[in-house]
């Protein structure tokens, strides 16, 4: 599954735990290394009915994945 802006990824921390974060962009070139920018979903949520932009943070491309959809 390709990375996309929306799309629902885990993402590595620090602490080698993994938290689930919305694709703001695809993998995108960094000035070091490939990024994905990323945001929490009631960041993602409040964009999208706020009309705004979504700021997000850049994360190291090899450290996000697509999540698994759990089904309901």
């Amino acid at each position: 599954m390709k990375i996309q802006p929306g799309s629902r990824v885990l993402v590595r921390t620090a602490f080698d735990s993994k938290v689930e974060r919305r694709a703001v962009t695809g993998v995108e070139p960094g000035i070091d290394f490939p990024v994905v920018w990323v945001c929490t979903e009631e960041e993602w949520t409040a964009a999208q009915h706020g009309g705004s932009p979504v700021e997000g943070d850049p994360w190291p491309a090899e450290d996000v994945v697509p999540a698994e959809r759990v089904p309901a």
